[in-house]
């Protein structure tokens, strides 16, 4: 009997010390999440309006993203990716809508070309791109919301120089890179080395490969392989879902480890409980898929207007909305002609 006792106080002593070990382990856990977590609410944006009339936002705006008070809400964020250097104002090279549809498990990507001929509240009809230019992210939210018909109340801004950072803390990405686009890429790398003083990391063949960050963000730049712009809104994409595709493999335990690495480099106006509303679609079986805008068959006269001196794309507006309402809320896929 003694030395039942015995072994069954030295049970316990282990089973207290286990304990005690999983309480201390999970306490740091919690600590480390809960600092991530505050540090990234720390840097959010405050600045940003939040009043829905100054970003174009009107009781005749289309209401089918509003919650349906189950789960299933459609949310749509503003993505920017921008060429800053210091305090300088700039044009927005990257535009996308990033939706968040929990009604039917996607991650919806929506480029839209930044040479849009579009209505810019103040400034006339001009680039798209032009938006961000004279009112940074608040007007350039606006005009997505007032040419298409939505109600984006967040934006989130990426600095190329920066993303390369985003795309290094995911492990790279996996892209199938062309002869062409590998020539065209290590150009571009050569001239953001020459820029940043980084040491070039030059993509050395054609084929399906990981690319690190400079990598990637020099294969997303490229413009004079393919058609223009249209392919490279298609890299763009490319290179999004490919992010997108690293971070679902991860587990949610790398997640706050993964939010600290990209606090630095990015600028949004997503507040906490937003980002957390939100992230859990990526537990469920998600998927991802993309569109442009415009579609080939909306060009207007060939797709080109002068305007001072400078070709916008010109297509039709209304055309346009109406596939991206389709896309966005309707869970159907334009196709072309």
């Amino acid at each position: 009997m003694a030395q039942r006792r015995r072994r069954l106080k030295k049970k316990k002593i282990l089973l207290t010390f286990f304990l005690m070990v999983l309480i201390a382990v999970m306490g740091a856990c919690v600590f480390y999440i809960v600092s991530v977590l505050r540090d990234f609410e720390g840097s959010r944006d405050q600045s940003f309006t939040t009043d829905l009339s100054e970003l174009g936002i009107t009781q005749e705006t289309d209401v089918s993203i509003v919650d349906d008070g189950d789960g299933s809400s459609i949310v749509n964020i503003a993505l920017f990716g921008v060429d800053q250097r210091d305090e300088e104002q700039c044009r927005s090279d990257v535009v996308m809508i990033a939706t968040v549809d929990k009604r039917h498990n996607k991650i919806k990507l929506t480029s839209i070309m930044r040479d849009s001929y579009v209505p810019i509240d103040g400034y006339g009809s001009r680039k798209l791109n032009s938006a961000y230019f004279f009112g940074g992210p608040e007007l350039a939210v606006k005009t997505l919301n007032q040419v298409f018909d939505l109600q984006i109340t967040d934006y989130v801004t990426v600095n190329f120089s920066e993303m390369a950072q985003i795309v290094d803390a995911v492990g790279g990405v996996e892209i199938d890179v062309s002869e062409e686009e590998r020539l065209d890429a290590n150009h571009n790398m050569i001239e953001q080395a020459a820029q940043s003083g980084e040491e070039v990391q030059t993509i050395q063949q054609a084929g399906r490969q990981t690319l690190t960050g400079m990598q990637a963000v020099a294969y997303a730049r490229i413009r004079y392989v393919g058609n223009s712009d249209f392919e490279r809104t298609e890299r763009q994409r490319e290179v999004m879902t490919a992010i997108f595709d690293k971070g679902k493999a991860m587990s949610p335990l790398e997640y706050p480890g993964l939010i600290s690495k990209l606090l630095p480099v990015v600028e949004t106006s997503l507040g906490l409980d937003e980002i957390l509303s939100m992230a859990g679609i990526m537990l469920r079986d998600v998927t991802i898929e993309d569109i442009r805008i415009p579609y080939n068959e909306d060009l207007i006269n060939g797709g080109e207007i002068w305007v001072d001196g400078q070709v916008c794309l010109y297509y039709d507006l209304d055309a346009s909305r109406d596939k991206l309402h389709q896309f966005i809320y309707q869970d159907v896929m334009p196709q072309q002609p």
